[in-house]
């Protein structure tokens, strides 16, 4: 008959009683968990002594290392500013025309043109350039532009800023036409894109447009715009503004309502200066921040 196992205990036994004693067992932990539970606690001392842990009165034990987390992020801001002016170097030595052609160069502009938009720009023109019909804010994604979509035309704006004014025509207003005349310049205005109309009000408006009201010597003879417009065969001034109204792109809307509001009471814009030493606004961008929001703005799908 085989020996029967001995099992080890710890020698406490709280009866006398044979056979099956009430004894403490001896069942110690794995060998290496044991091991492994005495390396974090080196570790930890360790850790205590090289970087800051323990609070203290006045503050926290700093390690002997000297390390922050404060250390740490100046350091990276350091080495990312580093890196960051190999291509701004490259940046101020080209035209914005010659950077968009370098695609490594193009990405690194638009990126931080990207940031700095959404920083200064987003407020009033939406995330992405959207526009906001109801503050008046031009949308940058498309291709109608009130001053020009170049690069060129895109910066000067950004440097000198904007100042837009559309006259009111209703005498009521501050202009010189009745309401009945208001109307019959919003009918003709509503034919240039196609709409349906009075026919006969929207004739008395042609002739109101390009006669006493003298709208054409703004938006042109065609309605399109001083940017792409001409009136009596000379091409208007881009520095005009004033917007194409023979498209289905509209700054304040297209209803009827509102067009006719827009011409009895007029309209007025004004994009800030954004360069430096400009009057504007408190906030500047340098020069190097002005060519990568061009170029980001450019970038957006309605650039010239």
């Amino acid at each position: 008959m085989a020996e029967e196992k001995q099992v080890e205990t710890t020698g406490h036994q709280w009866d006398t009683e044979e056979g099956y004693p009430l004894q403490e067992y001896n069942n110690p932990l794995p060998k290496w968990w044991l091991y492994s539970y005495y390396a974090t606690v080196i570790y930890a001392v360790i850790y205590w002594v090289l970087y800051p842990a323990w609070p203290i009165p006045g503050g926290f034990t700093k390690g002997i290392l000297g390390w922050s987390q404060y250390n740490q992020l100046a350091d990276e801001t350091a080495s990312a500013m580093k890196a960051k002016e190999v291509f701004n170097t490259k940046l101020a030595a080209l035209s914005s025309e010659e950077i968009i052609k370098d695609s490594q160069l193009l990405q690194y502009a638009v990126s931080g043109g990207k940031a700095i938009f959404g920083d200064n720009c987003a407020p009033c023109h939406g995330s992405g350039g959207v526009g906001s019909k109801a503050g008046g804010f031009p949308a940058l994604v498309d291709d109608d532009w009130l001053y020009g979509g170049s690069l060129a035309a895109i910066e000067e704006t950004i440097k000198g800023g904007r100042a837009g004014q559309m006259p009111a025509h209703l005498e009521a207003s501050g202009g010189s036409f009745s309401s009945t005349q208001v109307n019959d310049l919003t009918q003709y205005t509503l034919s240039l894109t196609g709409r349906s109309t009075d026919s006969a009000a929207a004739a008395r408006g042609d002739e109101l447009f390009h006669g006493d009201a003298g709208c054409n010597f703004c938006h042109g003879d065609a309605g399109n715009g001083s940017v792409k417009g001409s009136s009596g065969g000379e091409k208007l001034d881009a520095s005009i503004g004033a917007p194409d109204l023979s498209d289905a792109i509209w700054l304040y809307g297209s209803d009827t309502a509102t067009i006719q509001a827009t011409i009895a009471n007029g309209r007025s814009g004004k994009m800030p200066a954004w360069e430096v030493d400009s009057e504007g606004t408190n906030r500047k961008l340098d020069e190097l921040a002005i060519k990568q929001v061009a170029i980001y703005v450019h970038s957006l799908g309605g650039g010239q």
